[in-house]
This record gives structure tokens, C-alpha cells and sequence, in this order.
């Protein structure tokens, strides 16, 4: 099975940056609202155990990037476990993240994805029975900063599942405000809609939370760049606080496995003395530029991002 992951970074490209809200149309923080947003992280934080099911897409100009179902186990202090499926592979097993409190461990069943950022004949040599292991201080690591890793054709999820382990949100400080979306049925659960603004508007996370357990049932997220990168979740099957073996968190490699950590980037970096390869990007005030342009004359070039 051989597919490639592509990247999808906020600062790859300046000329994406998304305008801020226009002046007197700022976004006001409503207290109902952002109590009901606290509440959620109360509720993920104050349960021992939370198990879950969530359907999960991504898409961006019309172009679907991404689809997947994914199963987390969490469980406190510091455990956790995420298992994907994929059908764009028919239905195959995705992916695995285990946390046994100490590392966490990544691990392929069918093969390891092929990243972007290595050459093809890398790839050939270690897509079998290869893992990853990080270590994993208690509050101090994020597990929707590893799931772009399992090959299953996810970005990282909507909710940080960390959160659950007293991780703080990276996003929270640049947290605008939460206003009300009304009420609506989700299933069988009466749920309440709230709008997180982050960063003036240029990311939203839409939520609509059970008011019997406070934790989402459907999610979406909108990243407003030159154009929108939507995500969206739908979770189900959720149980709070019942019995977890602790084996559900182990895992161990077998004795032919071998260790595997994505490919060092500066061995892809051009030279000293090569051509540059030409590209071109989009003006903010419309048309384009490329590299090409500029042939003869000295190019600054700066990359920067928003947060």
C-alpha cells in the first residue's frame, strides 16, 4: 500500500494570510457562551476515563483531502490510545497511537505512509515494520500534534484529545471569544452550539455540546485563508468513566521491528550554488508572482505566520 502524506502548514505560503475582521465587526464574547466552552473543558478534564468514535474529513476548495474514522481510549493519568480506519484503503487499518504513561508509540499494521518530505527509495526501504516513540511528560504533550502521522488521511483533530490529560490548549491564547449558535438535536442528544473565535476570526471551531455530558457531538473547524480549510467531526459512542484494562495501553514492538523517525529536512534542501526551482504565488492585490520574475536581481525572501 504506498500513498504519500502532504502538509498543510499555516506559514507555507505569506500571501494566505487571512484579513482580520473589519472594524465594527468585531467578535463579541458572549459569558453563556463561553461558560458552555469552559464546561466542555471541565467535563474532558474531570473524567477518568472517556472513550469515543468520530468520523473525521477535511476539505479545501471544493476538494476533499481527507477521510477517516478513528477510535480514542483515554484514560488518566497519562494513557491513551487512537486507532484508525481509512476507506480510501478499503477500510484498513489505519495507523495506531498508544500512550503507556511514559512513551507514546506509533505504529503502522500495513504500512507506514509515504511522507512528502522523503524520496521514494527511503520510503521503499522502511514502510514495514517500522514504529515511532516519543516521550510523553504528564500535561506536557499533545496527541493532535501526532495524528497527521497515522496515515489515515487526518490533519490533526478538531479537539486536542490531551486535553483530557490537563494538556493546555496552544490555541487558548489566542482565543477571541465564544458566542451562541442556538440549540439543536444531534441524534438523541439535545445539544447546544457555541462559535470559538481564534486569532481574530481567521480560525473557528463550531461545537455542538450534550447538555447531559458537556462533550461534543458534532465538530467543525474553518481556517480562513485565501480560501477555507474546513475539518469535521462527528463523535459517537461516547462513555465516560467506565473500567479501561490497563493492557489496552501497552504495546510493544516485535523483535524485527525497527525504530523510524520522519526524515531529516535539510538532506532535502538545496545547495549552495543550485538554481533555485521557480514557483509562483498569488498577490494579495490580485495576479500573480514568480520566482522567475525577479532572474538577475537579488530576492529576499521571508516566511513568517500568523501565531
Amino acid at each position: 500500500m504506498r500513498f504519500k502524506v502532504h502538509w498543510l502548514l499555516s506559514a507555507a505560503l505569506v500571501v494566505l494570510c487571512a484579513a482580520p475582521l473589519a472594524s465594527g465587526d468585531e467578535f463579541i464574547d458572549e459569558p453563556a457562551a463561553h461558560a458552555l466552552y469552559d464546561k466542555m473543558v471541565e467535563a474532558m478534564r474531570a473524567a477518568k476515563t472517556l472513550y469515543y468514535e468520530s468520523a473525521y474529513r477535511w476539505e479545501a476548495q471544493d476538494r476533499e483531502l481527507g477521510r477517516c474514522r478513528y477510535k480514542a481510549w483515554l484514560k488518566k493519568p497519562n494513557h491513551f490510545r487512537i486507532e484508525t480506519i481509512t476507506k480510501r484503503y478499503a477500510n484498513r487499518k489505519g495507523g495506531v497511537l498508544i500512550g503507556d504513561g511514559e512513551f507514546l508509540w506509533i505504529h503502522w499494521p500495513n504500512g507506514r505512509p509515504h511522507f512528502s518530505s522523503e524520496k521514494t527509495g527511503e520510503w521503499q526501504r522502511s514502510s514495514k515494520n517500522v514504529y515511532m516513540r516519543k516521550a510523553t511528560p504528564p500535561g506536557l504533550h499533545s496527541i493532535a500534534h501526532q495524528t497527521s502521522l497515522l496515515g489515515a488521511g487526518m490533519s490533526m483533530t478538531i479537539l486536542n484529545p490531551s486535553l483530557f490529560h490537563g494538556c493546555e490548549s496552544s490555541m487558548d491564547r489566542y482565543l477571541d471569544g465564544v458566542r451562541g449558535l442556538g440549540t439543536k438535536k444531534v441524534g438523541s442528544e439535545t445539544c447546544d452550539g457555541i462559535e470559538v473565535s481564534y486569532m481574530n476570526h481567521q480560525r473557528s471551531h463550531y461545537l455542538w455540546l450534550s447538555r447531559r455530558d458537556h462533550l461534543p457531538r458534532e465538530l467543525k473547524q474553518v481556517v480562513r485563508v485565501s480560501y477555507d480549510i474546513i475539518s469535521e467531526e462527528t463523535w459517537s459512542k461516547i462513555t465516560v468513566n467506565k473500567r479501561m484494562p490497563d493492557s489496552k495501553f501497552r504495546w510493544e514492538p516485535p523483535a524485527d521491528w525497527k525504530p523510524w523517525r520522519l526524515p531529516d529536512k535539510e538532506r532535502n534542501l538545496h545547495k549552495k550554488g543550485e538554481t533555485a526551482p521557480d514557483f509562483r504565488l498569488s498577490l494579495l492585490g490580485g495576479g500573480e508572482t514568480g520566482l522567475s520574475d525577479y532572474r538577475g536581481k537579488v530576492v529576499w525572501l521571508v516566511f513568517w505566520r500568523v501565531g
